[in-house]
């Protein structure tokens, strides 16, 4: 009967692709239509070897990490374009949690092609402050770390990491700002669970990877082995 009433509500009301806002003919959420899911900015060839970024032309490091690298490696799934930013905001502002479904399979997908993110032991999602926490209802880093959590049977260790602080929006800043606006907003709730392992931390947009390298930085004081990071969308 369950099954049934899904069958008929989602006839009714069904889902609608984040990409191009046609009607998805599945009983569950898939995010995107076949069309959309094929055009999805996908990060591909040659990246940074630090912050991620794609280098199109070739080369092992970008502009801005020759001068300043990143101190976490990141990497990315997607670039920050076409239907990405829509459905990140969906996702996050608009309760569409079922997006976390999918956005953890592109998330699977970066993990498997990048080998130097491993050895890995445990996923740890950037938290949010607790009073933004409770406005939006869910931290969309830890949704996502779950998804993939369950595709790759990784321990999601969510109760490592917390932010002590609030902070400014981070898309109101410009780089130097941002790095100032992220020191001594995280603390490592309790290093039991972090000495001596390699961690990767998730998170669904990365800029400047200020916050990514605020994160990693605490951890490692705590005893991390090593901390590297990936991410949903990499904005350019």
């Amino acid at each position: 009967m369950r099954t049934l009433l899904k069958y008929t509500l989602r006839f009714f009301l069904p889902w609608a692709c984040v990409g191009c806002r046609s009607a998805l003919l599945c009983l569950d959420d898939e995010g995107f239509c076949g069309r959309c899911w094929l055009k999805l900015p996908r990060i591909q060839g040659w990246v940074c070897q630090y912050c991620g970024l794609p280098l199109p032309d070739g080369g092992e490091i970008c502009y801005s990490c020759r001068h300043m690298p990143l101190s976490v490696i990141v990497r990315a799934a997607t670039e920050y374009k076409g239907s990405m930013p829509a459905a990140i905001h969906r996702f996050k502002y608009f309760g569409r949690k079922t997006l976390a479904v999918p956005f953890g399979r592109l998330l699977q997908s970066t993990l498997t092609r990048y080998a130097e993110l491993q050895p890995l032991e445990g996923l740890v999602p950037v938290p949010l402050y607790k009073g933004g926490q409770r406005i939006r209802g869910f931290n969309q880093a830890q949704a996502l770390a779950e998804n993939l959590a369950r595709f790759e049977g990784i321990p999601v260790l969510s109760c490592i990491l917390s932010r002590k602080r609030s902070t400014t929006p981070q898309y109101r800043l410009d780089k130097p700002a941002r790095q100032e606006n992220m020191h001594g907003a995280f603390e490592v709730s309790s290093d039991n669970g972090v000495r001596g392992m390699h961690l990767l931390l998730i998170d669904d947009v990365c800029t400047t990877g200020a916050t990514l390298q605020e994160c990693a930085r605490v951890l490692r004081r705590a005893g991390a082995a090593s901390v590297k990071a990936l991410v949903l969308a990499r904005d350019l």
